[in-house]
């Protein structure tokens, strides 16, 4: 696709400029200002950030639909032990095999580039008179990788709404190894606490020791509730495991009257989080019943989180399960358009968590994952993208949107 070659330079440069950029979750101003630079000189119909700090840029169409959102995320997660990098994870270095190095390159300042020159190939279509039935919006969200939906819960509520826009279906450029991605499981953080009385400790006998109550508990997480865990043929298994633990007041010589553990619990459609404590309930209840000094309780947890606007929520760290159709009509034009351009169809499921679990495991609205670069180098010291996946990206995302609006492909070379 000649329209794609013609901007595989820019493309590259612009990747690693933002990979130059170290965007943490919550000090995304530079890489959202970046992409919005970036917008206003593609000469989008509307370009703005938001309250919370998502970058949005709008392509409006003739009100026909679909209306199609391109979405990714701003935020990486930390480099880590810079010894584990054989590149500068802030560099944004190509090595001799044509491979763009550095924290975020996969996941996914590279997806995010690619669905952004792809608004600048379709507003070079309307330039040229081409008709867009639909509108093209664009997001760049912050706060994503904290697994809390707080950029995306805003522009969903509040951003898009106030501009009187809404989507039919969301396409998100997170790593997916070249498939398409259709679902993955829920994911929730639980708080567990169990609840004592204080003594000295040495005397034991005089007080309630949390630590000791929450035994029986971590016995029946490892032992009992984690092996019979059900799985789903597609999502793969659910999975139940033991994060944190901290005893307070946790002072040398005095008996804990709290123990606090943190429960990281992925579950599949059938299951939701209202049920998950209901199931831990009824354990306490079993356990008081065998003994009466047995207290706990259990909530999903909650954080206050403020953005780099000065936004501030309380935000649950839950991702609600969500998973797409196969036989789906958006699902079966994506494949299409994506065997025309010489690309595999391959579907497949994330493992980790998305913000799909906001437009598609809150909203209902079908939604849809690709990129090409390698999910398993997520948040790895090896995190790369090759430049042919930068590339290839764009030509996927171009066929898409002309498959969903009706266009011929071939418009883009002329």
């Amino acid at each position: 696709m000649n329209a794609v070659k013609n901007i595989v330079d820019d493309l590259t440069s612009f990747t690693a400029g933002l990979i130059n950029i170290p965007s943490f979750t919550g000090q995304e101003q530079e890489m959202a200002e970046a992409v919005l630079k970036k917008l206003q000189e593609v000469g989008v119909d509307e370009a703005w950030i938001d309250g919370i700090g998502n970058v949005t840029g709008v392509l409006y169409g003739a009100g026909e639909g679909p209306n199609i959102l391109l979405s990714g995320h701003l935020d990486i997660v930390p480099a880590g032990r810079l010894e584990n990098w054989q590149h500068d994870p802030f560099g944004g270095e190509i090595d001799a095999q044509g491979n763009l190095h550095g924290r975020g390159a996969a996941d996914m300042k590279g997806g995010l580039a690619a669905i952004l020159f792809t608004m600048q190939l379709f507003k070079g279509l309307k330039d040229q008179g081409i008709r867009l039935p639909g509108n093209l919006i664009f997001s760049g969200v912050v706060y994503e990788e904290a697994a809390e939906m707080f950029g995306m819960e805003y522009l969903v509520t509040k951003t898009l709404p106030e501009k009187g826009l809404s989507f039919d279906v969301c396409y998100l450029a997170e790593p997916t190894s070249g498939r398409i991605h259709l679902g993955h499981r829920g994911k929730v953080e639980l708080v567990l606490t169990t609840r004592g009385r204080t003594a000295h400790s040495s005397s034991p006998w005089m007080g309630i020791n949390a630590l000791e109550k929450m035994t029986p508990v971590l016995e029946r997480i490892f032992n009992q509730i984690g092996p019979n865990l059900p799985s789903h043929p597609q999502l793969g298994k659910c999975s139940i495991t033991v994060t944190n633990l901290v005893c307070r007041p946790g002072a040398l010589s005095i008996i804990p009257d709290e123990c606090e553990i943190s429960i990281d619990r992925r579950y599949l459609p059938g299951e939701d989080l209202p049920g998950i404590l209901q199931s831990f309930d009824e354990l306490f209840a079993e356990l008081k019943a065998s003994d009466p000094e047995f207290e706990a309780s259990i909530r999903a947890r909650t954080i206050l989180e403020t953005s780099y606007t000065g936004y501030q929520k309380e935000v649950q760290k839950h991702h609600p399960v969500w998973i797409l159709e196969v036989d789906h009509p958006f699902v079966q034009k994506t494949r299409q358009a994506l065997q025309r351009v010489g690309l595999p169809a391959e579907i497949g499921y994330w493992r980790g968590g998305t913000d799909a679990s906001m437009t598609a495991g809150l909203l209902g609205i079908p939604t849809i994952g690709y990129s090409g670069a390698e999910e398993s180098l997520a948040h790895t010291p090896e995190e790369h993208i090759p430049l042919r996946v930068l590339a290839e990206d764009v030509e996927a995302y171009v066929s898409i949107l002309c498959e969903l609006f009706g266009i011929d492909l071939s418009e883009l070379d002329k």
